[in-house]
């Protein structure tokens, strides 16, 4: 078994209402024509954790029901395993699968689940991912926190303004609306040119 694992609950995270908005419906026929509804921003987060983490990934047991495995391997998620199909939702599919071989402490679940499904030690594991929006740049690097890596240089830092920086431009703009005037340029150069030569 991986050192490391992403615990995935697919529906939500890898297709979401954005994706079915982008590329025009969800993957929820069984056949292979589902592979392209998967969102690709979010399966390359989930590759980026395999890549960059060396985790590798066990599928929600509820959702492979139907689906052909073919699904699974057009997706290239280095699949460790699956986990159990039983009652209680994702927290008891993964205490299932964790119940008959060795247990590891570096794991995240990616999962739009309610938190309140899931036991406490698993929420301190729990990513949670709105399933409007599917896996974001947010939930990699929450997941990669949890996981105990460093965010790669790659992945773009969120830019944030200084807030007295915020606050002086905010001013600026009110001023400009205000007296406008004093922000129209100057006329003294036109008036040097307008100047006659011999004065």
């Amino acid at each position: 078994m991986s050192e490391r694992l992403i615990m995935l609950d697919v529906p939500g995270v890898l297709y979401s209402d954005r994706s079915d908005a982008r590329l025009g419906g969800k993957p929820d026929t069984g056949t292979l024509r589902d592979v392209r509804f998967f969102d690709p921003i979010a399966l390359g987060f989930v590759r980026r954790l395999f890549g960059v983490a060396g985790a590798r990934v066990v599928v929600s047991g509820a959702w492979r029901r139907g689906t052909p495995a073919a699904i699974l391997q057009q997706l290239d998620l280095q699949i460790e395993g699956m986990m159990p199909v039983v009652e209680g939702g994702v927290g008891a599919q993964i205490d299932a699968y964790f119940a008959d071989r060795p247990s590891t402490s570096a794991y995240v679940i990616l999962s739009c689940a309610p938190a309140g499904t899931m036991t406490a030690a698993q929420r301190k594991h729990l990513v949670s991912v709105n399933p409007a929006e599917g896996l974001t740049v947010e939930n990699f690097r929450h997941a990669l926190d949890i996981l105990g890596v460093a965010c790669p240089s790659t992945v773009s830092q969120e830019s944030r303004v200084d807030e007295g920086l915020k606050a002086k431009l905010l001013q600026l703009q009110q001023l400009a609306r205000e007296a406008p005037a004093r922000f129209a340029p100057t006329q003294a150069s036109g008036a040097r040119r307008s100047v006659p030569a011999h004065a």
